[in-house]
């Protein structure tokens, strides 16, 4: 029988293919079989980041709350003083309409003073005023209730004759039904001793503090 021989480059090029062959099968193997590792998203979700990123409104204003008939006031309740007695208090410290000369106490379109040489009073003074408010005035039966103590500014023009005209609150709401039992008291007071000017009767402005305190 006649030997068939292959040449000897032949036979290397062709062992050398079928290795890469085989490396490459084995390779493919080993990566279909490979099980991927599951790693954590740490991404936050877009809404999440966009929430956190939004500021506080300017106009937030933490310092009010609701009373419980709905309306917004800046009174807080004080649970130390709930259910206590009150009174309302008139401090003379609290009033300063007192001009420092004459030409300081202009008037305003209307003939209305601010500042006066003599202020108006009272019939009896600070402590006929205490008095008034110490037998008229009930405090209000929420404010008690919650323990809130407020002041309550009031003003109102008093004519020459020393007749209140026109009562309304000044400044913010305090809530729990103080503005309205003080405009209540107010509106019962007798009349005044008129502001002056040069010992003459002046139309004259007038704030009233009324000090709500639990006791």
């Amino acid at each position: 029988m006649e030997h068939i021989t292959f040449p000897t480059k032949l036979f290397s090029g062709i062992a050398i293919v079928a290795a890469i062959t085989v490396s490459a099968c084995t390779s493919n193997d080993y990566k279909t079989n490979e099980t991927p590792v599951a790693t954590a998203d740490t991404s936050m979700p877009t809404n999440k980041v966009d929430e956190m990123a939004q500021p506080m409104p300017n106009n937030a204003d933490t310092s009010k709350v609701a009373t419980s008939d709905g309306t917004v006031a800046i009174a807080k309740p004080n649970p130390a003083k709930k259910g206590l007695k009150g009174k309302a208090s008139i401090n003379e410290a609290d009033i300063d309409m007192k001009g420092g000369t004459t030409t300081d106490n202009m008037p305003d379109a209307n003939g209305i003073y601010k500042k006066v040489d003599y202020i108006p009073s009272f019939p009896g003074g600070y402590k006929g005023m205490q008095a008034f408010f110490d037998k008229n005035l009930e405090y209000p039966t929420d404010a008690a209730d919650q323990g809130v103590e407020a002041t309550v500014r009031i003003g109102f023009t008093i004519d020459e004759n020393g007749k209140l005209i026109n009562p309304k609150i000044v400044g913010e709401n305090n809530g729990y039904g103080l503005e309205q039992e003080a405009l209540r008291v107010v509106n019962k007071m007798p009349t005044w001793v008129p502001g002056k000017i040069k010992g003459k009767p002046v139309k004259t402005y007038f704030t009233l503090p009324v000090r709500f305190e639990l006791y």
